[in-house]
């Protein structure tokens, strides 16, 4: 009878491991994933030409629902809103370019880095020359643009008194050709589109080199760590598999982000 009680009571441990592993793995299966998004940062996330949800966000979010087994909805807010609805439980995650600080870090839950950027800046054509130095943009009586709430905005305002702050890309890029501002702060992959964009190549110029270095992740609610390992296995798979550079170079065809 003892033999029999251990070889139970083994039995039992081993089940009571394999429960939660499938909570773990499965349990949310079927689910849908709520994925909060700020759709107006291209190449990472925008509205094409059609008004349909574009760039590598949804390309990610939609990767991942399939191998979540969970179907897919997003749901759109202002940057604010965006963390709103993650404390008020609206959304299940954040995918949508969001760079880890510190602040943030007390108090969310962050993915595995997918890849790492750095701030830099869109200039005039005309202006290029003498802004290109080393340092001199942020170390002058420059007026530099930024967008508000994003992590360019502290920069811009840790260096310089002189910092503009604009509600969208497309404000800030009126007032650049407008010379209201003498640059243009925002990170690698928007600097990239912005000055590849037809609608503004002949005018303006990316100087591509890192103001910053940071590094891209998608957000969750503290409480929800069984989702953070989750989505944390799946992209250790694809960072194995080639099929996260593959995405990556997908929607950014250009090596300017660093630690690719």
């Amino acid at each position: 009878m003892r033999i029999l009680s251990m070889v139970l009571l083994a039995l039992g441990i081993v089940l009571s491991g394999c429960t939660g592993l499938e909570r773990l793995q499965g349990g949310s299966k079927g689910e849908e994933l709520r994925v909060g998004i700020m759709a107006d940062y291209p190449p990472i996330i925008f509205r094409d030409d059609s008004g349909e949800l574009a760039g590598l966000e949804v390309d990610f979010a939609n990767q991942l629902g399939a191998a979540l087994a969970r179907p897919v909805s997003f749901r759109e807010y202002s940057l604010a809103g965006l963390f709103a609805a993650l404390e008020e439980g609206e959304i299940d995650i954040i995918m949508s370019g969001i760079s880890i600080t510190p602040q943030r870090q007390q108090q969310y839950l962050f993915s595995l880095p997918y890849t790492t950027i750095g701030q830099m800046a869109v200039v005039r054509l005309s202006d290029a020359a003498k802004m290109s130095a080393p340092g001199v943009l942020l170390r002058s009586d420059f007026r530099v643009g930024f967008k508000k709430g994003t992590t360019g905005e502290a920069l811009v305002q840790s260096k310089t008194n002189n910092g503009v702050g604009f509600d969208s890309n497309a404000l800030a890029m009126d007032a650049l050709v407008g010379g209201q501002v003498d640059a243009f702060v925002h990170d690698a992959p928007t600097v990239w589109n912005l000055a590849n964009n037809p609608q503004y190549r002949s005018d303006l110029l990316g100087l591509y080199k890192p103001l910053t270095s940071e590094q891209l992740a998608w957000v969750m609610a503290p409480e929800n760590r069984r989702l953070k390992q989750e989505v944390d296995a799946v992209l250790k798979q694809w960072m194995s598999s080639g099929e996260l550079m593959r995405l990556k170079h997908k929607w950014i065809p250009v090596k300017i982000l660093s630690g690719e």
